[in-house]
């Protein structure tokens, strides 16, 4: 037995044809659908009688009208069960457009027909590329922009430019990072670069970071607030990682080198996907947190429609294309889907766990772990409590071990053991009075 779905609505009899617009235009602006008119609610054919078939088919084509702009679509009848009915096939309306009736926005969501509004209806506009913040009109002006930043970049971009700073209009018209319509007006993506404050036209452009004691958000060691351009928040964000997290010696052959804790270009790329695809109609920061065993990158926006986690890092989709095309002139970015692959075996080549990828609710998060945290993630809910209190304590004890985790001496020496044959933690003493510390 057939059920109304996604893609398919049935009608007995079409007594509100307005009701017939809206599932047109939802569908539309979803994945297309048919509307089967002699079906009941629960998929049994009840047929439309011969004198009303012609009546019918002039009456949906005049409800499709209704819509701006129509959608391709078709109206036929259709023998089903020694009866008729009358179908109306809509498709899907391209990228780039989008269906409104009486200027609302209806989607197909299941079998219901939603009408998007605020922040709903901007999601939607964004996942059809009708809708981009760095392509939107800023409320800056032409003295809003530093010259030298956009000289420095015409350098990299076109190197046998000769910049005039009484270009500066019409060096971004013809990046097109500004549009003249009569008046001269900005795009947002070129304040993102270029702007002598960004922070006044677009305050979310921030990376919040801090360092904690520890595997846990709670005692913060150091923290700073960046909210510049994109290449100044993204050396500033490098500088306190690389000034709070460890970097060890290695000598071969008589030759000292510097390890660091985690490969740098690993951190830049994380660095530099946060920045480039974040959600900037949201009004979040990018936040970077470091800990003792790892370091997370979140930033606000879940994947580009188009892009799951089970793809991630197979193609390329920008959710800010400005913003990407600039990143790109820059050599930050090179726009062929290689920045995931290379943070994968940067991680892999140092020894690493490769890194961590989760959607949170409206948030997307990596996560890098170093040595330590390799360790972690192979641990029982007991042994991680066990770091836990070693991040915050100088020794732990078995028989405090054991009311803790709540298990028997010979559970909890056994895991204390394991922790310290994983190089986690380092037992002290051999007899009754052994203790573990933090390795």
């Amino acid at each position: 037995m057939k059920v109304e779905s996604q893609g398919l609505e049935f009608k007995e009899k079409v007594e509100n044809f307005r009701e017939i617009s809206k599932t047109a235009c939802a569908f539309a602006n979803a994945f297309g659908g048919k509307i089967s008119i002699g079906i009941g609610n629960k998929g049994s054919v009840m047929g439309v009688s011969e004198n009303e078939i012609d009546s019918l088919q002039q009456r949906i084509e005049g409800a499709i009208q209704q819509l701006s702009p129509v959608p391709l679509h078709k109206i036929y009848v259709e023998g089903m069960e020694r009866k008729k009915i009358v179908q109306a096939e809509i498709y899907r309306i391209g990228d780039g457009a989008f269906c409104t009736l009486g200027g609302m926005v209806y989607y197909r969501t299941g079998s219901t027909n939603s009408k998007l509004e605020g922040r709903t209806l901007q999601d939607y506009m964004v996942s059809r590329r009708i809708l981009s913040f760095d392509e939107s009109r800023s409320k800056a002006c032409i003295e809003d922009i530093d010259t030298s930043k956009l000289k420095d970049f015409m350098k990299i971009r076109s190197p046998k430019t000769n910049f005039g700073g009484g270009k500066t209009a019409e060096y971004l018209i013809n990046l097109g990072l500004a549009q003249k319509n009569g008046e001269l007006w900005i795009r947002n993506a070129t304040l993102l670069f270029f702007a002598q404050e960004p922070a006044r036209f677009i305050p979310q452009n921030e990376i919040r970071m801090a360092k904690f004691r520890g595997t846990r958000p709670v005692d913060i060691m150091d923290s700073k607030f960046s909210n510049s351009t994109i290449l100044e928040n993204l050396r500033e964000a490098e500088d306190f990682i690389r000034k709070n997290t460890r970097t060890a010696l290695k000598i071969e052959k008589l030759e000292r080198e510097e390890v660091p804790e985690y490969p740098l270009p690993a951190i830049r790329e994380a660095l530099v996907n946060a920045l480039t695809h974040r959600d900037y109609f949201s009004r979040d920061a990018v936040q970077i947190n470091v800990f003792d065993d790892r370091i997370e990158f979140i930033n606000p926006g879940t994947l580009p429609q188009g892009l799951t986690l089970k793809i991630l890092g197979s193609l390329s989709i920008q959710r800010n294309p400005l913003t990407y095309m600039i990143m790109r002139d820059f050599r930050m970015v090179e726009g062929m889907a290689t920045g995931i692959p290379r943070m994968r075996s940067l991680m892999k080549e140092a020894g690493l766990p490769e890194p961590h990828f989760e959607e949170l609710g409206s948030f997307f998060k990596v996560t890098l772990y170093n040595k330590h945290g390799a360790g972690i993630e192979g641990l029982n809910e007991r042994q991680k409590l066990a770091v836990s209190y070693l991040d915050k304590n100088p020794s732990l004890k078995s028989k405090t071990y054991e009311k803790m985790a709540g298990v028997s001496n010979p559970v909890a020496v056994a895991d204390l053991n394991d922790l310290a044959a994983k190089g986690l933690v380092k037992k002290i003493g051999k007899t009754r009075g052994a203790y573990y510390v933090k390795a």
